[in-house]
């Protein structure tokens, strides 16, 4: 009954909120185009809800994309006009797609609970599910329909849409940009997927990183390409159109995709794109804190503009910049846990606008004594003050020994060999065991004899 009376009521909400999105020009199909976070919390030290949506606001970050639905995040963001995606997780999917009853009660629980107070323009159903390595792509189109479905019995569908993010992995070929097909293998799915979003006036999300195109695929493409930062354009030989930035040319990619199967009109929605602060130290002249600036702070300008792209001139794309916080608890390379552009006391890693006022160049670095920035974001492992020189042995043996850390530099007579001390040749060993993990934190512990700092101890 409590389920029953909290839908009817959000049939009274919905009837009421159209009326107000229309006195205020912001219904679906307005001419606005907005630049929003993702919000992961696999974060150390999480901020409290309220905190984030704080963050949020004094950063005028208009739109969030979440992962989940998650209860606290949405009651915080009440009443603030900031526009939320929610996220069902692939592992909620199974139960949706075969259930009407459980779609409706996720619709329930998770949106018509949260209107009108919380703005939720849409369900974002799954991650990469097409792509996943899970073979749950079949449940996606169902999940989906009956979600949508939930929406409409409740008078919501014409303020929450149903769509999924895309990897840019169900696109065969991307370059030149009007080569841009879907792989053959996942057309099965793909086909009614676009007609489900035809149908409910919905919208294609993909994910687009010009940060992992131009790892793969340099030195075909320049850096400052991938930076929105050419000195010259690129050609497609099949289309005579001129680019400027790979995430245009990325972009149209999926355009020509969506054409070829006879769906050229559907709009899309950038769910995922930004560019990391910190990687592998073979990776600190790409990975570093000027060039996410550079391509965060680029790319919202050009959003900004609404220049769109050279196949859709002027067409509008809302994008999601990954991502708020440091995701530091993640598995994987340092790169993945370091894309966050805000620490979890709301400072800068680089600074941003968020309102599009920013450099032609992009963001900046923040500002202070230049020989105390760690201006490529790269961190350092040495000797702890007051470790004991038992514990430095031990540890400066094991390093050198079991370890097998290269050690052959601190010998007599060589580069490092001087000064002639057990820290500053733990220091040594300790920082190439630690460059040599990708600057994982966890390989700079020694049992507490060694210390992380961003200042180069070399310098």
């Amino acid at each position: 009954m409590e389920a029953e009376l909290r839908w009817h009521r959000m049939q009274v909400w919905a009837c009421g909120l159209c009326l107000v999105l229309l006195l205020a020009g912001c219904c679906p199909g307005s001419e606005a185009t907005f630049v929003g976070v993702c919000y992961g919390q696999c974060v150390t030290n999480l901020p409290s809800s309220q905190k984030v949506v704080q963050l949020l606001q004094a950063q005028s970050i208009p739109r969030v994309r979440l992962f989940d639905a998650d209860s606290g995040v949405l009651r915080a963001l009440a009443y603030t006009n900031i526009q939320v995606v929610v996220g069902m997780t692939n592992s909620e999917m199974s139960g949706v797609a075969q259930s009407e009853a459980v779609a409706y009660a996720w619709v329930s629980n998770n949106v018509a609970a949260y209107l009108p107070a919380t703005r939720i323009i849409a369900i974002a159903v799954g991650s990469e599910v097409i792509t996943s390595p899970l073979n749950i792509s079949s449940l996606l189109v169902p999940a989906m329909i009956n979600l949508n479905s939930a929406l409409v019995s409740a008078g919501l569908d014409g303020q929450v849409k149903v769509s999924t993010p895309h990897a840019m992995g169900v696109i065969q070929n991307s370059f030149p940009p009007s080569a841009g097909s879907f792989y053959s293998s996942f057309v099965p799915v793909i086909q009614p997927l676009l007609s489900f979003l035809s149908q409910t006036q919905s919208f294609f999300m993909v994910n687009v990183y010009p940060f992992y195109t131009f790892q793969n695929e340099n030195p075909r493409v320049s850096l400052d390409y991938a930076l929105f930062q050419p000195k010259t354009g690129t050609v497609d030989p099949n289309s005579g159109l001129v680019y400027f930035n790979l995430f245009d040319a990325q972009v149209d990619a999926v355009y020509y995709a969506l054409e070829a199967l006879g769906y050229s009109n559907l709009s899309l929605v950038i769910t995922e794109t930004g560019w990391p602060s910190m990687g592998y130290a073979s990776e600190v002249n790409v990975v570093n804190f000027q060039n996410a600036a550079a391509y965060n702070g680029n790319l919202i300008k050009h959003i900004l503009q609404k220049n769109g792209t050279p196949l859709k001139p002027g067409i509008g794309i809302d994008t999601y910049i990954f991502e708020l916080f440091n995701e530091d608890q993640l598995p994987g390379p340092t790169s993945v846990r370091n894309w966050g552009l805000f620490r979890p006391d709301g400072t800068k890693y680089y600074d941003i606008s968020f309102g599009g006022q920013g450099s032609i160049s992009g963001g900046t670095v923040p500002s202070g004594n230049p020989g105390q920035i760690p201006i490529v974001n790269r961190t350092f492992c040495i000797t702890s003050v007051g470790a004991s020189f038992t514990g430095l042995q031990s540890a400066l043996d094991w390093a050198c020994g079991k370890a097998r850390v290269d050690c052959s530099a601190i010998q007599p007579g060589q580069d490092c060999y001087l000064p002639d001390t057990v820290a500053s040749h733990a220091s040594y060993a300790f920082n190439s065991y630690y460059q040599d993990s990708g600057m994982d934190p966890s390989s700079c512990s020694f049992s507490g004899l060694a210390s992380i700092t961003s200042l180069d101890p070399t310098t």
